[in-house]
């Protein structure tokens, strides 16, 4: 992905953060998918999980073997397919060709690279990511498990945050 889409994508999350007056850290997202005109449904399936039109809103499918923190994860990468490859509240022309589209959160498309960004911009804005990462330094020495703790997500998910923002090395 290059660098203009990444800034793209991280605008439109801090975009539909700032739109819905999402506090960050977000603590339940399950209200937060409400809130966007959306349900959240536990389904095994083959993927971690899906997101599909229905009705004028959406419906986010998650599979009941994640983690809390996976899970959360999964809904804010489904919300990124939502917004970018689906056209809600974005696009009204895309939205209304959706009927029977579904994304399932699964392999290595660039797709699924956006969404994964989306995911990451949307639980852990660049700017409030930085203030954490400033608050938990010590030096040269960083402790990502505080700053995944903060934001609730995983310690893998904070590191990679950190890493392609510029603000931690590979």
């Amino acid at each position: 992905m290059d660098n203009s889409t990444r800034r793209m994508i991280n605008s439109l999350a801090e975009d539909v953060l700032s739109a819905y007056n999402i506090s960050v850290p977000i603590g339940n997202i399950d209200e937060i998918v409400e809130k966007l005109g959306g349900t959240i449904q536990k389904e095994a399936f083959f993927s971690d999980g899906a997101v599909e039109k229905e009705g004028n809103g959406f419906k986010i499918i998650v599979s009941p073997f994640q983690d809390e923190k996976r899970e959360r994860f999964t809904i804010a990468h489904e919300l990124g397919h939502l917004f970018l490859h689906m056209g809600y509240r974005t696009n009204n022309e895309l939205w209304e060709k959706q009927e029977n589209n579904i994304y399932h959160r699964i392999g290595n498309s660039e797709k699924e690279y956006q969404a994964n960004e989306f995911a990451a911009a949307f639980l852990m804005p660049a700017t409030e990511y930085l203030a954490v990462l400033n608050k938990v330094a010590e030096g040269n020495m960083v402790d990502t498990s505080k700053i995944a703790e903060y934001f609730n997500v995983s310690i893998e998910a904070a590191a990679n945050r950190g890493k392609f923002l510029g603000y931690l090395r590979w």
